[in-house]
């Protein structure tokens, strides 16, 4: 499979999702399907962590156990890491900023980035 620019997703088709208005910028519906398929499979197939729902014999617990603590400073060094790399990606994805419409694109993009990073 592979994105096409004339495809039903496509910013360049005259009516994108059958006139809906949504678009898929850079193919990250294909790319995040694949990647949510994959996990999923991989979830179904490792199950749960061990230890934590069954004791080493198979028995179920009668509570979980805690998980222990995460690091703050890696969460929000890869957040940061990814939200930088996401406003290169993202409005770079407009190709190029040629005229004042592709760059209203680039600008709204931006914007959504913004916001999908702050929900």
């Amino acid at each position: 499979a592979y994105w096409s620019y004339n495809g039903f997703l496509s910013p360049f088709a005259a009516e994108p999702l059958w006139g809906s208005g949504v678009i898929d910028l850079a193919g990250s519906g294909p790319v995040h399907m694949c990647g949510g398929v994959a996990a999923l499979v991989m979830g179904i197939i490792l199950g749960p962590r061990r230890g934590r729902f069954y004791d080493d014999d198979g028995v179920p617990l009668e509570e979980p156990k805690a998980m222990g603590p995460h690091s703050v400073s890696l969460q929000f060094l890869g957040t940061f890491a990814l939200w930088f790399g996401w406003y290169g990606f993202n409005p770079g994805s407009t190709l190029m900023i040629s005229n004042a419409n592709i760059a209203d694109v680039a600008s709204l993009v931006a914007v959504n980035t913004t916001l999908g990073a702050a929900s």
